[in-house]
């Protein structure tokens, strides 16, 4: 990820901070990028049962 990226995660960050609503998984990848730790996103694979 480049910094514009990780600059536009931690914008979300904040924002979603700044409303109260940082109980989403959504929030919790944004700040999770924004600090520099790995994105707690699972993979697509992760998420697909494994019979298809």
């Amino acid at each position: 990820m480049d910094q514009a990226e990780i600059d536009n995660w931690t914008s979300i960050a904040e924002s979603m901070e700044a409303k109260g609503a940082t109980e989403s998984w959504f929030y919790l990848r944004a700040r999770a990028i924004a600090e520099g730790k790995p994105d707690p996103m699972p993979n697509i694979s992760e998420l697909m049962p494994e019979s298809i």
